[in-house]
């Protein structure tokens, strides 16, 4: 297969996988030790808000935090929630996420650090201000290793990471990224290391490196699958396709992929807007098949000599897709790239 370094869209902004990371558990664990001194119902409350969040019903969970926000709860209690409640409106207008965070008064360090990473993550995702996510995600790191909270500490790493490629700063990039690899590891936090190595595939490709980056991404998946990491299988499944879509071109690959994302988060909650990306990205690619005129961009290249080539590349390119198992199931997904193909040239 040929790959060139042609330009990516973008960085890619990692959603939470799943609904709630070991970070956001961290800080979910801590309100219940708070929640222990007040009535019953004002935890059950809590852990109905909780389940929806983890269950992506993220409007259901939003009113529920609303509703334990008009019960008298003490400063620290109230904050807490707040800072659940306001990580529901991610995908929601960017000035209602401006202003639920300015109403927000951190009553310790601890939830300085989370209020800090609402506001890179704002910063980053919505308003892209890569300079100031920056700094949120630095003095989250800084201030979550003082607390001895690795895991806020490795979020606010992995956020670091994506911005600072979002700035074009792809090495450095890739220095973040293995930091990270190497705390999830030593601390067993292995959900965060797929997250790691997505993230250093994509630099690796950006750098021209294409080769290595499809190989850390296969790694990624690969670890996902090892780990019954379903959520971050999907991830790579996804990034992957836009590899294959977006920077080598390599359109019927990149569909393969994209079926394999949707259907791989169809079995665990995520964000909406996930799948929303995945069904934006699938779409994009197949009217890209459709339109690609290869008799125009190849020119007087003999056909024969065109379809053997492609066919031994597109067998090469197959081997080790992950649902791929066997010749038929090969031969039935070069059959439908083929058809393109062959459409577009004797067309």
């Amino acid at each position: 297969m040929l790959f060139g370094a042609r330009a990516f869209p973008s960085p890619p902004a990692m959603p939470s996988a799943p609904m709630i990371p070991a970070h956001e558990r961290e800080h979910a664990e801590r309100v219940v030790d708070a929640l222990a001194a007040l009535p019953e119902d004002v935890l059950a409350r809590w852990l109905r808000a909780i389940d929806h969040l983890e269950n992506a019903r993220v409007y259901d969970a939003y009113l529920e935090f609303n509703e334990l926000l008009k019960a008298p709860l003490g400063a620290v209690v109230q904050t807490h929630v707040q800072l659940q409640a306001v990580r529901c409106l991610r995908d929601a207008p960017v000035e209602r996420s401006k202003t639920e965070l300015a109403l927000i008064d951190a009553q310790d360090a601890y939830q300085t650090v989370v209020l800090d990473y609402r506001l890179g993550w704002l910063m980053r995702h919505r308003l892209m201000s890569v300079t100031a996510a920056l700094q949120y995600f630095d003095r989250v790191r800084e201030e979550a290793r003082r607390l001895g909270s690795r895991p806020w500490e490795i979020a606010a790493l992995l956020e670091k990471a994506t911005a600072l490629m979002a700035q074009g700063s792809y090495e450095q990039g890739i220095e973040v990224c293995m930091r990270v690899y190497n705390l999830s590891r030593r601390n067993g936090l292995v959900e965060y290391i797929p997250k790691a190595l997505m993230f250093k595939g994509f630099a690796e490709v950006k750098l021209g490196k294409a080769h290595a980056g499809e190989e850390t991404l296969q790694k990624a998946h690969e670890l996902a699958t090892r780990n019954d990491l379903v959520a971050e299988q999907g991830l790579a499944l996804h990034q992957l396709a836009q590899v294959y879509h977006y920077d080598f071109k390599f359109f019927g690959l990149a569909l393969e992929y994209y079926q394999q994302a949707r259907a791989t988060l169809g079995r665990v909650p995520v964000w909406p807007s996930l799948i929303e990306r995945v069904e934006e990205d699938t779409a994009a690619a197949q009217r890209e098949l459709a339109e690609l005129d290869l008799a125009k961009i190849l020119g007087p290249i003999p056909i024969n000599k065109l379809r053997q080539e492609y066919l031994t590349s597109l067998v090469n390119g197959f081997v080790g897709i992950p649902g791929i198992d066997n010749r038929s199931q090969l031969g039935a997904r070069i059959g439908l790239t083929r058809q393109a193909i062959h459409r577009n040239i004797n067309s």
